[in-house]
């Protein structure tokens, strides 16, 4: 027989309890992106200081080898050595037939649309943006922004002078798996000359 006084008191019960768990593992989430954060930018500023790679936690496949400035678009982020699921996670990557930080040619680097790339979608032409590297920061001018077809793999070979290409996925408000790519390039600044 059915009890409508037991289930009057139950269901508020029920909810509660599921609104309590669903809270919760929430709040689990957030916390563990926020450590993982400081885990990344203290093993960001070790590696700097020791000049040797340092893995943000030991089971890490992945660790920080620059951290990119754009201040026109407020963005400010860490770059991992690789563009892996697990890497990506946490922050754009760098891709690895690509020169690194610091070196002569193009570097690339990758991140996703919904997360530290969103911002690209503000950039603008002669929007500057610093690299900062083991040993020391480079500043690029954004000379190129735009969409492209993710089988177009030009942006990535390497170039006769020194430019770094952003790469995200394309239109930034798509759902799902979006098949183009929005390129931001961006030429090395001598600063010798923009001194002057």
């Amino acid at each position: 027989m059915f009890n409508m006084k037991k289930w009057i008191f139950i269901l508020p019960l029920l909810l509660i309890g599921m609104g309590l768990f669903f809270a919760g593992k929430s709040v689990y989430y957030y916390s563990k992106g926020i450590a993982a954060y400081h885990f990344i930018e203290n093993a960001w500023e070790d590696t700097k200081e020791k000049k040797k790679t340092t893995k943000p936690w030991t089971w890490a496949d992945f660790h920080p080898v620059a951290k990119l400035y754009i201040e026109s678009i407020d963005l400010k982020c860490i770059i991992m050595n690789q563009i892996s699921d697990e890497a990506l996670t946490f922050g754009p990557g760098h891709l690895s037939s690509t020169s690194l930080p610091g070196q002569s040619g193009n570097i690339v680097i990758a991140g996703h649309r919904d997360g530290h790339f969103n911002k690209l979608k503000s950039i603008k032409k002669n929007d500057v943006i610093s690299i900062e590297g083991m040993n020391q920061s480079e500043f690029y001018i954004v000379t190129e922004i735009t969409p492209t077809s993710g089988q177009d793999i030009y942006w990535t070979e390497q170039t006769e002078y020194d430019v770094i290409t952003l790469i995200t996925c394309y239109p930034f408000h798509y759902i799902g798996e979006a098949g183009d790519r929005f390129i931001v390039r961006a030429e090395k600044l001598d600063m010798y000359s923009a001194l002057k």
